[in-house]
Order: C-alpha cells, then structure tokens, then sequence
C-alpha cells in the first residue's frame, strides 16, 4: 500500500486542481492501476488488527536513525547521511542493540527520507476566511461527577469563521482519540465536513515541526484526514491568534453553556445535548454581519464536503504483557483482566472513552471505562472473585485477597473453607450486577443487624438495592411501661389433658 502522503497527493492532484490521470501517472511513476485504485478507495480505517507481525528487530534504533536524519535537514546536502552511512554508525555506536543487516537499514531510512524529504504545501492563513473552513481547538471546564467531585476535563470545539457557528463536544483528555472522535461526532451532526480546518500544533496531530509551515503528521490523523478528504492547516508556534475564531469560541462556549458548573453522569449523552445547545445558539445575530449565525451557516454546508458513508473507527492498538496479577498498564494506569491470562501477550485496544483487553486472537477478555489520570486502576473483580470461590483455602496468599474492601477481608478471613465459598459466591452475585461499594454496604448492613452468614449478606444486598425503605428498630418511650416476664407452667396444661379438656 502506498504512504498516506502518497494517496493523499494523488487524490488531491485529481479532487481538487483537476490533473489528468496520465498527468498524474507522470507526476508520481505510479502505474495507471495504482492511480486508479486509490483514486477509487473510499475506506481509509485502520486495517483491522495490523500489529500480529508489526515488530521490527530494528524498532529500538528507530528513534536514533530518526535523530540523524532529522539534524541531516540542517547540514549541506552533500554531507547527509546515506544508509551506508547509518550502518556503520549503528555498528560503531550500538553494536549490542543492532539485529539486522545493511538491507534492513536502507530500507527503513529510504522511507523515513522520503516521509522528512517530501515537500509539503505549504498553509497560509487567509485575512479572509471563505465559507466552509473550519478551526479546531481544545479547552478546560470542570464539572460535577455522580460522586459529587469537582473534576477537569476537555472539551473540543470546532468553530466556522464565516458565519460564526461552533460546536463542541467533552472528553476525558486531549489524545488522538478524543480530537478524531469529536471531529466525527461534529461531521456526522452535521451530514458535512470542512474542506479547511485549522490547528494548534496539537502532538495528536503533528510529530513534528519543521521549518516555517512544514509538519510531519502523524499516521493517525493522516489516515483520518485521508478518509474525510479535508485539509489541515497549522498555526505558526505560539502563534495562537493565527486560528483567533476558535479561541474566542473556546471561552464563549465555557462562559455560557459550563455556568453554573454542570453535573455530567454520561459523556456521550451530555455530548447530544450540547449539539442541540449550539444550535440554540446559533439563532443570535453575527455580530457583525447582522443575520442570524445559523443562517449564515447555511452558505458554510453549501461550501463543505459530503460525508463519506464508510464509518471511521476511531481506537489506537497496542500490543502488551501482562504481570503476575494478569493486569497491562496502559497511559500510565492499570487494567485488570483475568487470572488465566497472568504473563500472558495480549493487546490494548483503546477509543476515547473505553479500553477492552484482547487475547493474541483478538477476542475481548474485558471492557474497562477508559481513565484519564496517573496512577489509576480500573478493577473488575468478578473472574477473580470466581477463580477465588473455587479455591477458598488459597485465598489468603493472593494479592487479590490483599486488594479486597478491609470488612470483606476481616468476614472472609474468620469462616472456615465452607464459609469462604458461600461468602465468595455471595459476593460474585452482588458484583455481577452492582459495584465493590454496593457489596461493602451490603456486608456493613448485615453485621449491623446481627447477621453474618453469606445467605444474610445477600438479603442485605437485596434490600439496599431494590429500593425499599430500611426499618429502623423501634425505639420505645421512657414513660412505657415494662412488662413482667413470663415464664409458662406446662404442668397446668398436662392437667387439663388429664380431665379430657383437650381430645384429638
């Protein structure tokens, strides 16, 4: 397949300055089939599940190789390196690290040559922004979670110049798959796309910057960019008045729609309510234009692109090993699995809002909510919760023992092997349907009732969860009178046997 550089100059050569396909053909040294095929080819999502044999010996060099021929756009020509060149450095420098023959080399840094090499068209930011072009951005608001914390999060907004029109859309965080996912979100809404969308030098976006205008972009977007046929403009550095429409948007969008602070329990249906909030808003006068934002509008879909019908899934893959514990640690958080998949090779395949574990074929061993922080984990107890039911007696010296709610361990820890199953099942039940905290009340309300055995804890759990009202244990009066006891004279009653009171 050719680079994403490549399909992207052929298309644009044919789509948008109208060049013949033999004009094309001589341009590139492409056959007349290969033009043809990528000018015909709609469908740029990732292909599926392409890291099984991505792994190059010559991966840990890479980056070294990149260095040298990166600093190689600064020397004369004729002092750059040639592959030759690399090698032999690489024999000199790293010969502990370097696996792979002289071939290897030159053909990794013939493609890395031609991707820094390769002339780029140059963005220039009109004075006057045309209908249909766009500006991406990002920026903070804070927000209540359904625990009642104050929490920072994202949020993407795409804003049109001409007619003054945004919208926006929240995410936990700012990476690839936040800024594709809301653009799609945004394109989809709208039925259109931006020919021209300007950006920050956002690192999800751009790998690096050259000189003046010039991006390495990375795979990712370049392959988005394909799909949807738009193009990517990209402000000077600390240039950020060069996309002045979106910033100003970013701050109007938190000043009106994020006061008062919001409560958000579901990102993708406060997102749906926000499209139809932009479009409230789009019913206000331009204020300059004097026409309604949203009738102006109207001339930037005229000017846009069609969809392309082909959906786009939006996920990074990644490929890891597991620890003792059978838990992956990906963007600096950890991720539970499940016990039989302890140091095992699996991979990360992760959206914007979801991370699913995948065994080496591909199959989904968990789905976790995607977290956005350092240090954080996301455990999902049921499969060793289950494992732990049918060992008991080896529960005590597994970390998953270690890690359980401190009143569960303390329950668990003094029942004989019987008691730790049926406490172990009990909890497996609870936790298929409700949280680690539902099943820590659940145990914390059965001890306060002076119960303990696990068909009890499961009763407790019934109650707390089906919503009906708790009773409360009655309390009496001072002024109630105390009762006498009373204790039964069961001679009194053989007596009346006796004298034929009672007769069956």
């Amino acid at each position: 397949m050719l680079s994403m550089d490549d399909i992207k100059y052929i298309k644009r050569l044919y789509e948008r300055e109208g060049v013949s396909i033999r004009e094309i053909m001589r341009r590139t040294g492409y056959h007349y089939e290969t033009v043809r095929k990528y000018l015909d080819m709609e469908d740029f999502n990732e292909p599926s599940y392409p890291l099984r044999n991505s792994v190059s010996l010559l991966d840990p060099l890479k980056p070294v190789i990149d260095q040298w021929l990166t600093d190689d756009l600064k020397a004369p020509r004729k002092q750059r390196h040639t592959a030759k060149r690399i090698y032999q450095r690489l024999q000199e420098e790293y010969p502990d690290q370097l696996e792979v023959k002289l071939r290897t080399v030159q053909y990794y840094v013939s493609s890395k040559k031609k991707e820094l090499y390769q002339s780029q068209q140059k963005a220039r930011l009109p004075l006057y922004h045309p209908p249909g072009e766009a500006q991406v951005d990002f920026g903070h608001f804070s927000y209540i979670n359904n625990s009642g914390d104050m929490v920072d999060a994202l949020k993407l907004t795409m804003s049109f110049p001409y007619s003054n029109q945004s919208y926006c859309q929240i995410f936990g965080g700012e990476n690839q798959q936040c800024l594709l996912q809301g653009m799609k979100n945004i394109f989809e809404h709208m039925g259109k796309v931006p020919y021209r969308i300007v950006f920050d030098n956002l690192s999800s976006a751009v790998a690096h910057m050259g000189k003046g205008h010039e991006r390495t972009l990375t795979e990712g977007f370049k392959r988005f960019m394909t799909h949807y046929k738009f193009e990517a403009a990209f402000c000077n550095g600390s240039a950020g008045w060069e996309k002045g429409n979106v910033e100003n948007k970013v701050g109007y969008e938190r000043r009106n729609m994020f006061v008062p602070v919001p409560t958000i329990l579901d990102f993708e249906v406060f997102n749906q309510s926000l499209f139809e909030t932009c479009e409230k808003d789009a019913q206000r006068e331009h204020y300059s234009k004097k026409v309604a934002i949203g009738t102006l509008f109207q001339t930037d879909l005229q000017e846009m692109l069609p969809l392309n019908k082909t959906p786009y899934e939006i996920y990074v893959l990644e490929p890891r090993k597991t620890d003792n514990y059978a838990k992956v640690t990906f963007d600096n958080n950890r991720y539970s699995s499940s016990p039989k998949y302890a140091r095992e090779n699996v991979y990360i395949k992760a959206s914007s809002d979801k991370v699913w574990i995948l065994n080496t074929s591909y199959e989904v061993i968990m789905e976790h909510d995607r977290l956005y922080g350092n240090g954080l984990e996301s455990m999902n107890w049921l499969p060793y919760i289950n494992l732990m039911s049918k060992r008991p007696t080896a529960m005590k010296y597994t970390e998953f023992y270690q890690q359980l709610p401190d009143n569960w361990q303390k329950y668990l820890g003094k029942q004989n092997a019987e008691g730790k199953r049926k406490g172990l099942v009990s909890l497996y039940t609870m936790l298929q349907k409700h949280d680690m905290r539902t099943a820590e009340d659940a145990l914390a309300f059965a001890i306060s009732n002076g119960v303990k055995d696990a068909d009890s804890i499961l009763a407790a759990y019934r109650t707390l969860t089906s919503g009906m009202q708790q009773m409360q244990p009655m309390q009496l009066e001072g002024n109630v009178l105390s009762m006498p006891s009373f204790t039964t004279d069961n001679h009194k009653y053989d007596m009346l046997f006796e004298q034929g009171v009672f007769v069956r």
